[in-house]
This record gives structure tokens, sequence and C-alpha cells, in this order.
């Protein structure tokens, strides 16, 4: 199975590592945030916020590249996030 890696700042990254993710970067700057992308499976399932792909352009080369945005307020409810899942994986996945 892919592993699954997380970038953002520090309120995506550290949330998803207390929900269980441990491979949850937080990236502050563009060094940082390749020194992890680095060493990434091209197959790696990657979730980063919309200010780290900016930073990090190459993360466009990764199929498997989620982005979420920087502030959870912009998603506006559950259809938001399922919306964003299945443009990125192709499938509507189950969203609890």
């Amino acid at each position: 199975m892919n592993e699954i890696i997380i970038l953002g700042n520090s309120e995506l990254a550290l949330g998803m590592r207390f929900s269980g993710m441990g491979k949850s970067y937080v990236v502050k700057t563009r060094a940082e945030g390749i020194g992890v992308v680095k060493g990434l499976d091209p197959e790696a399932f990657i979730i980063a916020s919309v200010s780290v792909v900016a930073m990090i352009p190459e993360l466009n080369e990764f199929r498997n590249l989620v982005s979420l945005p920087d502030n959870p307020q912009e998603l506006s409810n559950i259809e938001d996030l399922k919306h964003i899942i299945k443009a990125a994986v192709g499938i509507e996945l189950e969203v609890v």
C-alpha cells in the first residue's frame, strides 16, 4: 500500500498527526518542503495545503496529490471535501 503524506501549515499537519497520520509535516519554508518531497515514492498519496503546493510546484508532478484550503473554514461542509477527494482520486469515497 502506498504511503500517505501530509504537508501543510501547523493547523493541518498537527491536526492530522493527532488523528493518527504519522507522516504529517509542518512546512514553513520551501527548503523544508523540498527536503520531505525529495525522498517520496512517486506513487505516494499526498495531502497538501494550497500554500504548500504554491511554494513547492514540484508537488504537481505527483499523480496522487490532493490540495486542501489553508483555512478549514473554507470547506463550508462535508460535500466540499467529498468534491475535492473525488476530483483527485476519480471516485467518490465515503467521508465520515
